[in-house]
This record gives structure tokens, C-alpha cells and sequence, in this order.
């Protein structure tokens, strides 16, 4: 059992605080995320996690048991960094095996270790390689095989890929992936990228500014954004944010206007917004359709970007924001071309002045065909 529980955690550096309060449960043999920009606060919270950073207020659990004067090397953590930090003059073997020779194991034992956990690691063929003899993703296996000798209750990585090339970063994402199914080990990992976050992680932990925002899966916090941050983070291309007025509201739904004066019905709870008030429509660049018959609003497609199987087109619409939309690879839409865009309602997200979701009354979900398809009502839950 490898549990790690945080209640109320500050942390502050004189008069400045950085972590205003956390509190998180991340369970046994979970792939934790800890993701956001930068200076939101995840490295200071994963570093205090390690007891490399000391804790200014509240409790923090491993196993239950609290830890907070408990020196970083006895709690039974180990930890990745984003630089290597791989001795040259040593060889992979002699890296990896490193920290059991200063815990006093035979040369022996340590070695035999090391040869176990390169196996895991496919690094079976370099263990008397020099670090300047291998590649960046060879060398990032070895400082996670270094953590891996220890047997840790967790792993805690700090941004492990973010000095790797993106062919690099989309290899060691799979093989992250498949360690922490093969070793079923708790992991706690901090990244800014938040696609790294999504095919990452079983839970998600969204920081900014010190606060936890949201914690859900990746699917959960996709498509049920709990504020304007969330949405605008968590997806890649981002959520597109249009700016309305509540026209309308009633039971089937709240209608908002757009800036080009087009209505449009989004179901909502009722009582959760006014007639007048100003508010913020989200919706993602796929569920938006380049479509004559139905067209909601017109736009000038300002960028193309085709990727093959899916083109982004970038579109300038009324009120001055630039919309993404995810066409088909074959779409043959031209720079400067005007082009009808149907937004459905059903598949939007609304956010009141505070930038807090309202909750929606129903869900949606896809048929097979790839179409929406409306699901028995009841309320969801933010």
C-alpha cells in the first residue's frame, strides 16, 4: 500500500505564500498529474511531497502515517528530476547502482539489481556505456532506472521529458506508461504540458496560483470543466470562448447572443443565470461544423492547418474572435474563404461573469456514426 495524503498544505516563503491551502488524496498504485503553468505551484508541491521543501502549514501522510520532519532520504520515495544528473565518469550500471552502494549493499546485490531493472527498462545492452555514449531518451531511462533500484513506495517526477525532442516525448509517454502498469507503483507526476497530462494520467490535479482548480481523470476535467481556466487549459487546441448575453432562459434551456446577433439555446440548470447577464459560451474546435444548411454564424478563415487526417482551421467571426475549428483531413477550405459554422448548443459549455460553469442539465453522447445523441435529463454535477 502506497497512499499519500495532503491536508491543508502552505507553503510560504516569507511574506509570499506559494501553496495556499491543498488538500488531495491520491491513492494505491495511482498515476497521479500535477499540471498547470508555470509558477502555479506543482514543482513546490511534488518537492515538499519529497521533503526537499519544508511544509509551512498542515499535514502530509504516506501511508497514513505523517511525515512532515521526516528527512527525504527515510521516506521511502524516489525521484526523477528534468536534468539527468548522471555521473559521466560512471558507466549505466554504475549509476543506476549508485544509491545502493551508498546504503552500504554488496557490490554483488547492486549489480544484480541494476541488471534487473535494465531489463525492464530495455537498457540491458549499455549497462558499461558512459552517459555522453547515449542518446537523451537512453539517458532519461537510466536516471528512472537510478530511481527504480531503490523498490519506492512512490515516484515523483519533475517534467522527465521536457529536455527530450518531441519524437523523444511521445516514445518515453508509452513507456511511462507502460512501467507504471508493469510495476503497478504509485506515481506523482508535475508537467506544464497538458497533453502529457492526459495520456498520462488516472487523476489529474489542475494548479494555478497555488489552488487547486479541479481534480478529476483526464476525461472527467475534458468534459466537465469546472471554471474558464480549466477549459482553456485542459485540450489541445484549446476550448474556444466566445463572449454573450443571456437573451433568454427557461426551461429547455438558457438561449445567449452571440456577437453577430445569433441565438443560440444551451442547456443549463435553470435559476443558475439571469436574463442580461453577461457570460462566456465554450466549445470545443470539434464539435464546431463547417455546415451551409445550418449555419449559425459566418467567419474568415484566417490560418490553415492541415495535418492529414484532420484540418484546424483558424476563423475570424463577428465581435473579433479568432474560433478553432476540426475539420477532415479533406477539407478544402482556402485562407481568406468565408465559411458557414454551425455551433450546437447541446455540445457547448457556459460560463457565468465569475468564469464558474453552470452545470448543464443532460449529457450527450457519441453513436457510432460519430453524431450526438441525447441522453435521458438529469443534472451534472461540477
Amino acid at each position: 500500500m502506497s497512499t499519500v495524503t495532503l491536508r491543508d498544505i502552505h507553503k510560504r516563503y516569507t511574506d509570499v505564500e506559494i501553496i495556499k491551502g491543498v488538500d488531495l488524496e491520491i491513492d494505491d498504485r495511482e498515476f497521479v498529474v500535477f499540471v498547470g503553468p508555470s509558477g502555479c505551484g506543482k514543482s513546490t508541491l511534488l518537492r515538499m511531497i519529497a521533503g526537499l521543501e519544508e511544509i509551512s502549514a498542515g499535514d502530509l501522510l504516506i501511508d497514513g502515517e505523517k511525515v512532515n520532519d521526516v528527512p527525504p532520504d527515510k521516506r521511502g520515495l524516489a525521484m526523477v528530476f528534468q536534468t539527468y544528473a548522471l555521473y559521466p565518469h560512471m558507466t549505466v550500471a554504475e549509476n543506476m547502482a549508485f544509491s545502493l552502494r551508498l546504503a552500504g549493499i554488496s557490490k554483488q546485490q547492486r549489480y544484480e539489481k541494476a541488471r534487473d531493472v535494465a531489463r525492464i527498462l530495455q537498457l540491458e545492452a549499455l549497462l558499461n556505456r558512459k552517459p555522453k555514449e547515449l542518446s537523451g531518451g537512453q539517458r532519461q531511462r537510466v536516471a528512472i532506472g537510478r530511481a527504480l533500484v531503490r523498490n519506492p513506495k512512490v515516484f515523483l517526477f519533475d517534467e522527465p521529458l521536457s529536455n527530450l525532442d518531441a519524437a523523444l516525448r511521445v516514445q518515453m509517454r508509452i513507456e511511462l506508461a507502460g512501467l507504471h502498469d508493469s510495476l503497478q507503483s504509485t506515481m506523482i507526476y508535475v508537467t506544464h504540458d497538458q497533453v502529457e497530462a492526459m495520456t498520462l494520467a488516472d487523476k489529474i490535479v489542475v494548479l494555478q496560483g497555488g489552488i487547486v482548480e479541479q481534480v478529476g481523470s483526464p476525461l472527467e476535467l475534458y468534459h466537465h470543466p469546472r471554471n474558464l481556466f480549466v477549459a482553456g487549459f485542459i485540450g489541445s487546441p484549446r476550448m474556444n470562448f466566445l463572449a454573450v448575453t443571456v437573451s433568454s432562459v427557461n426551461d429547455s434551456g438558457t438561449i445567449v447572443k452571440l456577437p453577430s446577433d445569433a441565438r443560440v439555446t444551451i442547456p443549463v440548470e435553470p435559476g443558475s443565470i439571469s436574463v442580461g447577464d453577461s457570460a462566456t459560451l465554450g466549445i470545443r474546435p470539434e464539435h464546431l461544423r463547417v455546415d451551409q444548411t445550418n449555419a449559425t454564424i459566418m467567419g474568415d478563415v484566417l490560418v490553415v492547418e492541415r495535418l492529414g487526417g484532420e484540418t484546424y482551421l483558424y476563423v475570424k467571426v463577428a465581435g473579433g474572435e479568432t474560433l478553432t475549428v476540426q475539420t477532415d483531413g479533406d477539407n478544402m477550405s482556402q485562407m481568406h474563404d468565408r465559411i458557414p459554422i454551425h455551433i450546437n448548443g447541446n455540445l457547448c459549455h457556459l460560463f457565468d461573469a465569475n468564469g464558474a460553469a453552470i452545470p448543464k442539465t443532460y449529457r450527450h453522447h457519441l453513436t457510432q456514426n460519430g453524431s450526438h445523441e441525447q441522453q435521458h435529463p438529469h443534472k451534472l454535477n461540477y
